[in-house]
């Protein structure tokens, strides 16, 4: 029990640390910590393995003025235009609507990909040691149940669209995981980079490829 309290408490400070160094301040981690405790510690170092970290993301507004200490790159101007305008749309409760919150963090605990998002090479790019998402793409592509990628290695990450993605890779991925999955919303995308520092993706803002995320523009399509 006691080696037990000890790999917790490793892991919430370390989140209370990160969320004082962005926000300045400390969130109630309750939650988080029964989270913890309902997966234990064993299938948290399996996530781990795959370069997967569990993390709180505080329930708070992300304001155009936010006076964060750690906020230093921002949404523009126009990001928080589109959402007063109702033009950024997510699925709620099952159905496509105007998220007026999509510059809010949730107040969920959540499992992050610490990955660094590449550099285009040319198609041939890969998303570094993907042994995640890398196998269940590369099963699905030679059962024939999303298309051949015609630019680079099969697990490749590139090359999926939004339907595959949805109708095939999320399926395995709630098989393999037990968890409900999703992109990243924007926001979260913006935020989790700034927030921790130590992770390999604090510099995906300096690469160049495109990722999907959670919201819809405009409409469905």
């Amino acid at each position: 029990m006691e080696e037990f309290m000890k790999w917790l408490d490793n892991i919430l400070e370390k989140e209370k640390a990160s969320h004082v160094n962005f926000f300045g301040k400390e969130f109630d981690l309750s939650t988080f910590s029964e989270t913890l405790k309902k997966y234990g510690e064993n299938r948290i170092r399996e996530w781990e393995a795959l370069l997967l970290e569990p993390h709180f993301l505080p329930k708070i507004e992300i304001a155009r003025k936010a006076d964060f200490p750690g906020f230093k790159i921002r949404p523009s101007n126009h990001c928080y235009e589109v959402v007063y305008q109702g033009k950024v749309l997510r699925v709620i409760d099952g159905q496509l609507q105007n998220d007026q919150k999509a510059h809010w963090l949730l107040g969920q605990s959540v499992l992050i990909d610490t990955r660094l998002k590449p550099n285009y090479e040319n198609g041939e790019q890969m998303w570094h040691k993907d042994n995640f998402l890398g196998p269940i793409i590369e099963k699905l592509r030679k059962q024939e149940k999303i298309p051949k990628y015609e630019y680079g290695s099969q697990s490749s990450r590139f090359g999926v669209s939004s339907l595959d993605f949805d109708n095939q890779v999320k399926q395995v991925l709630l098989e393999r995981l037990g968890l409900s999955f999703r992109h990243e919303r924007a926001i979260e995308a913006i935020i989790i980079p700034q927030l921790y520092l130590y992770m390999p993706r604090k510099n995906n803002g300096t690469t160049n490829t495109w990722v999907w995320y959670e919201e819809f523009f405009g409409d469905c399509s």
